[in-house]
């Protein structure tokens, strides 16, 4: 008998990361929507990742969580994977560090559900950890997402990631999410924002994101090596022409509407 796809899938990429991993784990198990499945991605840790997360789905028998296992590529390739083997319809990529506040799926999928024309539904952070602060998110904003990233994780429909093409592994030092984020809104994704704190972000002295800041220059870089023509600004050289030049051109459009 063929079995009922999963609402949500959850992507969680784990290397090197086990300590924290069952703390992941619990918390979706913790959420007030069920219908969901956990892929694992064990990207070559040599640590206890493989050994947690058979533990994890020896714990819960009745949940559908379920273990990969790769060399090390990084966590664009590791998410890639992860989501191949999925089969939910909205996709929530988790870091194994991180955690979901109990009603993160409800009220994404709820946005999702209701609204065929928002694709990607996002919340404000809870960051813990060094610090115990509520972040608030930006509204969605494409110009904005050129300049910075507006959020890291989010709840997205499955399409989404296909016609982006995944998540780049050219990204490997970093900043995986904003490249994945402008790819969609290139492609006329629009995502929104549930306001309110529903994703727990573990704040430590070393982390991927404390990493990626030490590559900000080089990443941004290769964002917009990855995205061409969304960085392309056509006025770019107009804005140097010199003064005298502009106000020709000030003076020939007048005079040819007047002339009209």
């Amino acid at each position: 008998m063929a079995v009922t796809p999963p609402t949500v899938s959850v992507i969680v990429p784990c290397f090197e990361q086990a300590e924290y991993l069952a703390e992941a784990v619990a918390s979706v198990v913790a959420q007030t929507l069920s219908d969901w499945e956990i892929v694992i991605v064990d990207d070559g840790s040599t640590d206890a990742t493989a050994e947690t997360a058979r533990g994890l789905i020896a714990t819960y028998p009745d949940r559908r969580i379920r273990l990969l296992r790769q060399d090390n590529q990084g966590v664009s390739s590791a998410r890639n994977n992860g989501i191949a083997a999925s089969s939910g319809r909205y996709i929530l990529p988790l870091d194994a560090d991180d955690l979901l506040m109990p009603e993160m799926l409800e009220k994404t999928v709820a946005l999702l559900d209701v609204d065929p024309s928002v694709s990607i539904a996002y919340t404000d952070q809870h960051q813990f950890g060094a610090v115990h602060r509520i972040v608030k998110t930006a509204e969605w904003d494409t110009d904005v997402q050129r300049r910075r990233n507006l959020f890291n994780a989010g709840l997205y429909r499955r399409e989404v990631w296909a016609a982006v093409g995944g998540y780049n592994p050219n990204m490997r030092l970093g900043y995986e999410d904003w490249d994945f984020w402008i790819g969609a809104a290139e492609r006329g994704f629009v995502g929104k924002r549930v306001p309110e704190a529903l994703i727990g972000y573990r704040v430590k002295a070393s982390s991927r994101q404390v990493q990626a800041l030490q590559h900000h220059r080089q990443l941004v870089e290769q964002i917009k090596a990855n995205h061409v023509e969304w960085f392309k600004d056509p006025w770019r050289r107009w804005r140097h022409w010199p003064r005298r030049v502009w106000r020709r051109l000030r003076h020939v459009t007048r005079a040819t509407a007047s002339g009209a």
